[in-house]
C-alpha cells in the first residue's frame, strides 16, 4: 500500500519526536540537571561571598566594641573591687563563698546545698603575652618548661585580666541541680565581690538516697585577687 503524503509527514513527525525524546532522556536532561546544580552552587557561593564581605566591613566595628568591653571590664575592676591583702586571699574567699552558699540555701529552700570541702591552690599569676625572656614569648628562658597549671586553672586569661594574681579553689559540694545553676548565676553576677572563672564541673548522683535528687559536685573555681584602682 502506497503511503500518502500526509501519512509520510505524520510518520516523519513521530520519528523526529522519538529522536528528540531520546536525546532529552539520554543526554540533555542530565546536562540540564548539572546546569541547575551549578547555578545553585554559584548562588550559594555568591551569598557566602556577600556575607564574608559584610563581616569584613564589620570587623573594625567589632574590634572597637571588644576593646570598649575590655576597657569597661578594667573600669569595673578598678571601681568595684578594693585592694586585697594577698595574705588574706584564702580566708576572704572561704568566708565569701560560705556566705553565698548560705544565701542560696535560704533563697532556694534547698537545705542540702552545702560545701563539703575546699582545697586552695597556690598563688599564681595569669599569663601575659610579654611574659618570658629569650626562650620565647610566654615561656621561661632556656629549656625549662613552664609550670603546669592545676586542673581547672585560669591558664591564659583574657587580655583585660592578664597579670592578675589568682588561686584555684578545688571545691566539693552537695546540692540539687537547680540550686547549682542559680549558684553559678550568682557567681557570674559578681556576688562574691571578686572575679571568678570556672573551666570544669563534675556532677555525680548523691550517695545518700535519703536526700532525694541531690548531686555530688566537684567544681574548681579560679578566683582573682581583688585589685582596686
Amino acid at each position: 500500500m502506497a503511503l500518502t503524503a500526509p501519512m509520510k509527514i505524520f510518520i516523519a513527525l513521530i520519528v523526529i519526536g522519538l529522536i528528540l525524546a531520546g536525546f532529552w532522556f539520554m543526554d540533555y536532561q542530565q546536562k540540564y540537571n548539572e546546569i541547575q546544580q551549578l547555578d545553585q552552587n554559584l548562588k550559594q557561593s555568591e551569598e557566602k561571598l556577600a556575607s564574608s564581605k559584610q563581616k569584613l566591613q564589620d570587623l573594625p566595628r567589632l574590634t572597637e566594641e571588644m576593646q570598649q568591653l575590655e576597657r569597661e571590664l578594667q573600669s569595673l575592676i578598678a571601681s568595684k573591687f578594693t585592694n586585697e591583702d594577698p595574705e588574706l586571699f584564702v580566708a576572704n574567699y572561704i568566708a565569701d563563698i560560705e556566705r553565698l552558699v548560705l544565701a542560696q540555701q535560704q533563697a532556694t529552700g534547698d537545705s542540702t546545698f552545702s560545701i563539703d570541702s575546699i582545697q586552695p591552690g597556690q598563688m599564681q599569676t595569669t599569663s601575659t603575652p610579654e611574659s618570658g625572656d629569650q626562650g620565647g614569648a610566654g615561656q621561661p628562658a632556656g629549656n625549662t618548661p613552664p609550670p603546669a597549671q592545676p586542673e581547672g586553672g585560669a591558664g591564659e586569661a583574657p587580655e583585660a585580666l592578664q597579670g592578675f594574681p589568682t588561686r584555684v579553689f578545688s571545691m566539693t559540694m552537695t546540692g540539687r541541680y537547680g540550686t547549682l545553676v542559680e549558684f553559678l548565676y550568682q557567681l557570674g553576677a559578681l556576688k562574691l565581690d571578686r572575679l571568678v572563672t570556672i573551666n570544669k564541673i563534675t556532677l555525680q548522683p548523691g550517695k545518700d538516697k535519703d536526700k532525694g535528687d541531690t548531686l555530688n559536685i566537684q567544681i574548681p573555681i579560679t578566683a582573682y585577687l581583688r585589685q582596686g584602682g
